[in-house]
Order: structure tokens, then sequence, then C-alpha cells
């Protein structure tokens, strides 16, 4: 899953790379979000605005059931990968500087959609090492996928962003957050045999 949105990643800061008009699909999928502006933009920004308590909720509640269950992975997961996902998403767009006619915002990747992303695919891996139900566990990608993609949704129709801003910020928040845990998988090890192949490593 990490390698395929870094390639998809890859692929869409090449195509957007200091482009200062939208691409031809771009362009024809901005005709249908200003539309939806017009009627939903006002409810669009309240969906948005969900997306700083979400992801205060997430390190907080992901640290602290890490600290119930005694996994220190997910506790520096729950802590690190968030604010990794916002750094990574500000240096992309300071790279790849894409404007659109004159404006001086920088929109690719998508903030909200990477941090929305991040947010999620850390409140699923936290599940999958809580003590949970099967059903939950079952439950919580769907949950997490569906709110990924309602603030997806959400900023197409502010017309903040196109379509390709939002795709690589979904891509962004999955290849930082699984990079991190491997990362953190790494470090801490998946076992005994794991952390004493690996402690000398990240000493």
């Amino acid at each position: 899953m990490a390698v395929t949105a870094f390639l998809a990643g890859s692929l869409l800061t090449a195509l957007v790379w200091h482009a200062t008009r939208l691409d031809p699909v771009d362009a024809w999928v901005m005709g249908w979000q200003e539309l939806a502006s017009t009627r939903a933009g006002g409810l669009a920004a309240i969906v948005s605005a969900t997306l700083k308590p979400m992801v205060l909720m997430t390190m907080v509640g992901g640290a602290v059931l890490g600290w119930l269950v005694k996994r220190r992975d997910l506790v520096v997961l729950a802590l690190a990968a968030l604010p990794i996902t916002l750094a990574v998403e500000v240096l992309l767009k300071w790279l790849v500087h894409r404007q659109w006619e004159g404006d001086p915002a920088l929109l690719f990747p998508s903030g909200h959609v990477a941090m929305a992303t991040a947010a999620a695919l850390t409140a699923v891996l936290a599940v999958r090492v809580a003590p949970v139900t099967a059903r939950a566990r079952l439950v919580a990608p769907w949950l997490a996928g569906g709110f990924v993609l309602v603030i997806a949704v959400a900023r197409l129709v502010e017309t903040v962003h196109s379509l390709t801003d939002v795709l690589g910020g979904a891509a962004t928040g999955l290849v930082v957050t699984l990079g991190t845990t491997l990362a953190i998988t790494v470090c801490t090890g998946a076992g005994a045999a794991g952390r004493r192949s690996t402690a000398r490593w990240c000493r």
C-alpha cells in the first residue's frame, strides 16, 4: 500500500510541478466543484473545521490507548505520525509550488486530506492492537475511510483544491503514516528476536 501510494503521489507531483494552471481533468472537475459550492459551500466549511479536533483526539486518544495496553510503539505513532505528516505536506507545497492563476497560495498537496488520512490510518492501527471485538476492527477502517472521503469532498466543494491536490494529500498521508509505522516497528522490534536484532541499530 505504501509503495502504491508513493508511486501515485510521485506521478501526481510530476504532473503539477510548478503548475500555474489547471490541467484538463482538474478544470473539468472544477466546473462541478463550483456548482456544488454554490449549494453546499457553507456546509463544506463546517465539515472541514472538524479536522483539527479530530487530529487532536486521535493523537491524545492513541497515546493514552497505547499507554494503557503497554504498546509504546502506538504511543510514539500517535504522537509522531500527524506532526510528521504536517511537516512533509508543508515541504511538498514549497517544493512543488503549484499555484492557480497568480494566486500566491501553494496548493499541492491538500493539507486537510493529508492530515485526515494520517489521523484515520493512525486510528485504524490503534484499533488493531487494542483489546476490542473483531467487529470493531472490521468497522473501524470503514469509518476511517468515510471520514477521509468526507473531508476530501468538503475541500473540493469549497473549491480551495482541485482533484489532484486532494489525491496528492491522501497519498502523502498514507506514505508518511505507513513509513512512520515501519520505522517505529524496526526500532522497537516486532518481537523478542526483532528487539535483539534491531536494538544496536537504533541506538
